[in-house]
């Protein structure tokens, strides 16, 4: 298990840890694909095709071969992403808890085992891939949800088909929360698990015996810092957690990797680790629903890649543990790098029978919420798949986000008469309210513990590997990204923000050069269900607000979180200092500072914009001299409206702090540079 680790270090450091690092990765995992010679590849492998979910809190992948997440560990395909970031906008990677993940369907036909593996260093053992296919499962009703994804493969050596279908649901119940969800039945929360149902059916003469299906997975948290880094892997802490509560096996990582005392911020700015627990649960298997199950119907197990198993033998005997009251349920390790599964069996399945198992992958931060999450997948069965339904989620196109040439931002969206007028189908009552439009902010940074605060979460504490508190984070503040967390920014009936079926809001609180998101939800009044009791007003989601786009390999449409939206501007009014309005050149902004630049821009290095000058013309020449009156830097502008300046001067080097004079044109003015 790896992720990427993205600093900024000098040449010298930089071979040095190049160095120990490779070192350390090769002695750490001797099934390592690079050591072993397989290559990471970060595309499908011949008939392999990728599919994703991507609603809500939750995101995952899977394959046609079963696998679950990126078999690279190189966080190509999303596995098990939480709080649901799937983007690199804004310099942000994708943040993966899952690598080299999938089922071990392990079984004996005349008393020889068979098996069908994914998830595997070879990426698969015995399996055959089949199709797959993915889409809202409700297009034209009410509301378009369960996103639902289908895949199948076969098992030769059993005669076995699997059939797999995925169900889930992207909305965030009554309150959009970035760490905490509630109660199921309460708050209505149901974007924060994925739902698996597999039927394995015997095509063959002869009865399958002793089968189980496990769910395995090698877990970590991979950043990808745009694209595969593969130049600083490093090893991390992994927690292994069971809740018989629920009957949930959970990992967790103890992010900062000398130690797991703390897991709220490691030294990698922006991407946190923010408490996550990754997990499975049981809902039915086999007719036998969860609030029927015993102990012994779910193996809980977990180990070290020193100890991965080599036969079918050894990985039945692994995933059949819990049946002989002889797996971990009561055993957690110390932190360290490791793998787990949760697995049901041994089923007995006749030639032609099938046998059904419903699960669960779930995620939450902090134990609490890992409950609720397996609460609610369990209450979505029981309510046959038929949710709370909030409504339909207005359509923002690829241009409904423009910079005006007043330097505001303008949100359009649609949403025709007859969505407001739809009868919820549970109230039995059209109970459209209204909008809300969210923002989410690269700048100012969010703390951690602040926000931890406001929404009454309380960091897990499991003695003595982890103390969970934010206040130990190295740095406490991270910038918002497309997962969030959002704002309201504003909220009203749809005549608050226009007619016809077509609204707009101007967001008037921005800054030239900073990076934004939006979303718009459109949310009911709620009502009393016969299905559901007292539904509060619930709320679309922003799954559904953007228009389908293609996945990282242009193989299907997926839905995605909102767009980086950077303010910017080719020529800006303003006014100077007589009280005059002019359109001549200035620069902006003026004094530039490190310390500013760094928390509301992430703009600390030559690569990002720095400083901006307006209103130029083509054919004009940008000069900057020094306090002396020396020449640090001249370029003739080649079109109108703007240019950017990275602080780099002639001679490719960096300015240093102080007073400079610029001329563009006939303009001239001051700027200062504060390091």
């Amino acid at each position: 298990m790896r992720t990427t680790l993205h600093r900024k270090i000098g040449l010298a450091s930089a071979a040095t840890m190049i160095l120990f690092l490779a070192a350390t990765m090769e002695a750490s995992d001797k099934y390592d694909m690079k050591k072993r010679g397989i290559a990471p590849a970060f595309g499908p492998t011949a008939e392999q095709t990728y599919v994703y979910h991507t609603n809500g809190a939750l995101w995952m992948g899977w394959d046609s071969y079963g696998n679950t997440g990126d078999q690279t560990c190189s966080a190509i395909v999303p596995g098990w992403v939480y709080p649901g970031c799937f983007t690199v906008e804004g310099g942000k990677g994708f943040l993966n808890y899952n690598c080299r993940a999938g089922y071990w369907i392990v079984g004996k036909v005349g008393g020889e085992y068979g098996e069908g593996t994914t998830g595997e260093y070879v990426v698969t053992r015995g399996t055959e891939p089949g199709a797959t296919s993915q889409g809202w499962a409700n297009w034209n009703e009410y509301n378009k949800e369960p996103w639902i994804s289908n895949t199948s493969w076969t098992i030769p050596t059993l005669s076995m088909t699997v059939k797999v279908r995925r169900l889930s649901w992207s909305f965030p119940g009554v309150k959009n929360y970035y760490y905490k969800i509630g109660a199921p039945t309460t708050s209505f929360d149901f974007n924060d698990f994925v739902i698996e149902e597999m039927v394995l059916t015997n095509t063959g003469s002869s009865d399958v015996t002793d089968l189980i299906v496990g769910g395995k997975a090698d877990h970590d948290v991979t950043w990808n810092v745009p694209f595969p880094d593969w130049d600083y892997p490093f090893w991390t802490d992994d927690i292994v957690d069971y809740d018989p509560v629920t009957m949930t096996t959970m990992e967790l990582d103890g992010d900062r990797q000398s130690s797991a005392a703390n897991d709220f911020g490691i030294d990698d700015d922006g991407r946190e680790y923010r408490g996550v627990r990754v997990a499975q649960t049981p809902i039915n298997l086999n007719g036998k629903n969860h609030n029927a199950l015993e102990p012994t119907d779910v193996t809980h197990y977990w180990w070290t890649g020193d100890e991965d198993p080599q036969t079918p033998a050894a990985r039945w005997n692994f995933a059949s543990a819990g049946s002989r009251g002889e797996d971990k349920k009561d055993i957690n390790p110390s932190p360290m790098d490791m793998r787990y599964l949760q697995a049901y069996g041994p089923f007995d399945v006749a030639a032609g029978d099938s046998l059904k198992l419903v699960f669960a992958v779930a995620a939450g931060a902090g134990l609490e919420n890992t409950q609720n999450a397996a609460k609610a997948a369990k209450q979505a069965y029981d309510w046959d798949y038929n949710l709370p339904k909030p409504p339909a989620a207005p359509q923002i196109a690829s241009d409904g986000v423009q910079t005006q040439s007043d330097g505001t931002v303008k949100i359009t969206w649609t949403y025709s008469d007859a969505q407001i007028a739809a009868v919820d189908p549970d109230i039995g009552s059209a109970d459209f309210a209204g909008f809300r439009v969210y923002r989410a902010a690269a700048a100012p940074s969010t703390d951690n513990q602040v926000l931890m605060t406001a929404e009454g979460y309380t960091a897990d504490n499991i003695s003595p590997d982890m103390v969970g508190s934010p206040s130990n984070a190295p740095s406490n503040e991270w910038p918002a990204h497309a997962a969030g967390p959002y704002t309201v920014i504003a909220e009203g009936s749809a005549s608050d923000f226009g007619a016809g079926g077509t609204y707009s809001y101007v967001d008037e609180n921005v800054a030239v050069g900073l990076m934004y998101w939006y979303y718009v939800a459109a949310y009911d009044k709620g009502g009393t269900s016969a299905t559901h009791g007292s539904v509060p007003s619930l709320e679309s989601y922003y799954t559904m607000t953007y228009p389908l786009v293609d996945d990282p390999y242009g193989a299907d449409k997926i839905p995605t979180a909102p767009p980086a939206f950077t303010v910017a501007l080719e020529t800006l009014s303003y006014t100077d200092v007589g009280g005059s309005e002019s359109t001549a050149p200035f620069v902006a902004p003026n004094p530039w500072k490190r310390e500013v630049m760094t928390t509301f821009f992430g703009a600390d290095n030559p690569n990002v914009y720095f400083m901006r000058f307006y209103n130029v013309k083509a054919g004009d020449k940008l000069q900057i001299f020094d306090v002396a009156g020396n020449l640090i830097f001249d370029r003739d502008i080649t079109s109108t409206g703007s240019y950017d300046w990275g602080l780099i001067s002639r001679n490719r080097t960096q300015v240093t702090t102080g007073v400079y004079f610029w001329k563009v044109g006939d303009t001239t003015g001051k700027l200062a540079v504060i390091r």
